[in-house]
């Protein structure tokens, strides 16, 4: 999937905006959606591929949680050795996302783009969670069990964002592909 420089910058904006809204909100209530922030590296990869829009991705995420931490009130207990792993885990998620550009034209590729997706978010929260865990100095080290724990813990509302938004975006895609094909919106210009 090939974006246009111009659809490439809005779709940057609306991925910012969503982290910017979501971002350190941690549960879907009346008042507050999930937070987009995974989601958004996921998508940005589909959809922006190229690395400088990751780089403003990461610069986007550090100066949020550095304004929340300086300036809102947010307690900096997150904050460790271990936060440098965001940006493996972040990079996992955008990659993924690049891998299932690739496929997303193939009728039997659905499979691989879900199973890309999965892993990637699987990966991205055992090195968000699990470098927590090891190197943060704020968790009881219990073994390889307190470790799984702890993953088996935080896990459950990563993939539930996670899903919400990748969703949320697949029905908007399919409900845009449907309004096209039905001729309510312009096809593209050659």
């Amino acid at each position: 999937m090939t974006l246009d420089d111009r659809t490439r910058r809005i779709t940057a904006l609306l991925l910012g905006g969503l982290v910017a809204a979501t971002h350190g909100q941690h549960d879907l209530t009346a008042l507050h959606f999930p937070p987009a922030t995974w989601a958004a590296f996921y998508l940005g990869g589909l959809l922006l591929q190229r690395a400088g829009w990751w780089i403003s991705g990461l610069a986007l995420v550090g100066g949020l949680d550095y304004a929340a931490i300086t300036w809102g009130g947010v307690s900096d207990f997150c904050i460790s050795p271990a936060y440098l792993f965001m940006v493996p885990a972040y990079g996992t998620l955008w990659l993924a996302g690049r891998l299932a550009a690739r496929h997303l034209h193939w009728k039997l590729g659905d499979g691989l783009v879900v199973a890309a997706s999965l892993s990637s978010i699987l990966a991205a929260e055992t090195l968000a969670s699990g470098s927590f865990y090891l190197f943060s100095g704020k968790v009881r080290q219990e073994g390889l069990n307190g470790l799984m724990h702890y993953l088996v813990t935080w896990a459950p509302a990563t993939l539930e964002a996670f899903a919400f938004w990748v969703g949320a975006f697949a029905l908007a895609a399919l409900a845009y592909r449907l309004l096209r094909s039905a001729g309510f919106l312009p096809r593209r210009s050659a």
